[in-house]
């Protein structure tokens, strides 16, 4: 596990993290209906965000199903002409406040300007025997900076030292990242965690909250934790599947009956541990995920062509009524040769078709390229935060 690049392209956006999820998910949702409607005899038989009824009598909240049509030549919505589902998942980064932090606030002794304290301390030990990155940040004024960050390298007992200093202002930040590669990098408050090449498997935020002309008065350090909820949307789109299947096809266990099947697209794979795919694999007949940096290419294609209000395009409703967010979705699933879809289980491209199967409709998840190399969110190895980054 680690932080998705989508978290390194949006870090820097200044929006709260519900607000950039909101949108991630979204964006989702826009390339998995484009790659929809690429096969013109599935879409007649599509329907967005019905409540599909489950044998349990609940309505599930589904982004697409798929069912035969009446005899107004419309989808019926009724559970036995159901033969599909696409369900969209995705678990962003969860920012809070970091554990160690709270309990230095909490000292009498630091009940006061920053500046005025000693200063802040934590260090990071990665998996690597005889490394130790030791973190000091404190208020100082010091020509036209007014913090500094002591970082203390200790590898096999011997030690140094990197000193940085940076002038902020009120809600600037630095981050403070380790990569896949264990290395670490402190970043000013003009640069941005996109500029880090490579996966980020930690990132501490220390942002910069009050200032006066004597210093910093004061900051507040989250961490960054990889999709703290993704057992739960585990368990939602399971369930959904489970239900759902119990009530078409009269059981809940897959078999190689295909005449109903369940699909579930996730983004920001990496947050998904060993635990939620598994559960995921059992529960849906098909699991796949858009990579990271097809999604980044989405945003930053709709900011070059709708300017600073870009996000509000990034819309089914606005997928639907305005042709040039539909031409542009369709743009840049043809600028990855539509290979946007990745199976968890293979690492293949997949798409969506549609066939006529002894007289019945039926959504078929299709083989679009056979891939060698599992790729990275699927290759890398699972690495619990807990386990591997100690801090003090």
């Amino acid at each position: 596990m680690y932080l998705s690049d989508i978290f390194k392209f949006t870090q820097g956006l200044g929006q709260k993290g519900h607000q950039i999820g909101r949108k991630v998910g979204d964006a989702i949702e826009l390339l998995t209906l484009g790659m929809i409607h690429f096969d013109s005899e599935l879409t007649k038989f599509l329907v967005i965000e019905d409540g599909v009824e489950g044998a349990t009598t609940a309505k599930h909240k589904v982004e697409f199903s798929f069912y035969n049509l009446n005899t107004a030549s419309a989808a019926s919505k009724r559970s036995e002409d159901l033969f599909g589902i696409i369900e969209c998942k995705k678990v962003g980064v969860e920012q809070t406040i970091k554990a160690n932090f709270k309990k230095w606030k909490a000292n009498s002794g630091n009940n006061r300007d920053f500046h005025l304290t000693n200063g802040y301390t934590f260090s990071i030990s990665p998996n690597v025997a005889g490394l130790r990155w030791g973190i000091k940040i404190s208020g100082e004024v010091n020509e036209d900076n007014n913090l500094r960050v002591d970082l203390t390298t200790t590898h096999n007992g011997i030690s140094q030292t990197k000193l940085s200093r940076f002038n902020c202002t009120a809600n600037q930040q630095i981050l403070i990242a380790t990569d896949l590669n264990n290395q670490i990098h402190v970043l000013g408050p003009e640069q941005k965690l996109s500029e880090v090449e490579g996966h980020i498997l930690k990132c501490i935020v220390v942002i910069i909250k009050r200032v006066s002309e004597a210093g910093i008065i004061e900051i507040h350090v989250n961490e960054s934790l990889p999709g703290p909820q993704t057992p739960e949307k585990a368990k939602q789109a399971s369930f959904v599947s489970l239900d759902v299947r119990k009530k078409v096809l009269g059981r809940f266990d897959k078999t190689e009956d295909q005449s109903f099947i369940s699909v579930v697209v996730i983004g920001e794979a990496s947050h998904w541990e060993t635990k939620s795919r598994s559960m995921v694999r059992l529960c849906n007949d098909y699991n796949l995920f858009i990579p990271d940096p097809v999604l980044v290419y989405l945003f930053e294609q709709f900011e070059q062509k709708f300017g600073i209000t870009y996000q509000d395009k990034i819309t089914k409703t606005a997928y639907k009524n305005d042709p040039n967010v539909k031409a542009l979705v369709i743009d840049i699933l043809n600028h990855f040769a539509r290979k946007v879809l990745s199976d968890m289980a293979t690492g293949n491209f997949m798409t969506f078709g549609y066939e006529r199967e002894n007289d019945k409709n039926r959504l078929r998840i299709v083989t679009l390229e056979v891939v060698e190399t599992l790729p990275d969110e699927l290759s890398s190895p699972e690495i619990q935060l807990d386990e591997q980054i100690t801090e003090e």
